[in-house]
């Protein structure tokens, strides 16, 4: 199943429509997302293909980004409102924790 092709047309076309959708460069996003990958990422099964990390950090960036609604960010991912609830928390954290270094308060 192909998800959200306008984004994917936007990263090799349009670079600045792709960073003022998600706040971030594309090459910030894909640094972002080979953090955060191994820890968002789901596996295929016979019954359900799971939601790429790609998408998911997707959604999760643009949810702040713009203060899209679930139904917004429902249609315009094609991605259930209850999945995105239930994968927004655990990306994140993992987005925290792969910036943990990045957050130290100074003393």
């Amino acid at each position: 199943m192909r998800r959200n092709t306008l984004l994917v047309e936007w990263t090799s076309e349009n670079r600045e429509m792709y960073k003022n959708h998600l706040r971030l460069s594309r090459e910030r996003f894909f640094e972002l997302l080979s953090k955060v990958k191994p820890c968002i990422e789901k596996l295929d099964t016979n019954v359900r293909e799971c939601i790429s990390a790609y998408v998911k950090l997707q959604i999760t960036l643009r949810y702040p980004a713009a203060g899209d609604s679930f139904g917004s960010l429902e249609a315009l991912y094609r991605v259930p409102r209850t999945t995105i609830l239930k994968f927004l928390p655990e990306v994140l954290n993992a987005i925290y924790l792969s910036l943990e270094d990045f957050n130290k308060v100074r003393k």
